[in-house]
């Protein structure tokens, strides 16, 4: 029995753990179901566990090598600014001072 390859929509990763060589990563997204009711907003709507994903060390590393690159490409660098220009993605000063903010709390 052949199985195919499954696509999976997420829209985040809400947690990277790491034990015994094996790195866990939870994926979330929003409930549509919930997103329906009227008295909802998708800002209030609780993330749910969509699925998770286990990798060895090695593979892992190799995952984010990979990610390393694309972030580097041009391409990708472009599309990047296009969407904090939007305001779909928070500027890098915004980020920062974000960061700042939390280790100061």
């Amino acid at each position: 029995m052949k199985i195919g390859m499954q696509d999976v929509y997420v829209e985040t990763v809400s947690a990277i753990n790491f034990n015994n060589g094996i790195v866990r990563m939870l994926l979330v997204d929003q409930d549509p179901a919930a997103l329906m009711k009227q008295s909802e907003t998708p800002e209030n709507v609780e993330p749910r566990l969509k699925q998770q994903v286990m990798i060895p060390l090695p593979g892992f590393l190799y995952m984010f090598s990979v990610i390393k690159g694309l972030m580097e490409d041009p391409k990708m660098q472009e599309v990047i600014k296009k969407y904090t220009e939007l305001g779909l993605l928070p500027s890098v000063q915004q980020t920062s001072s974000d960061e700042s903010d939390a280790a100061a709390a």
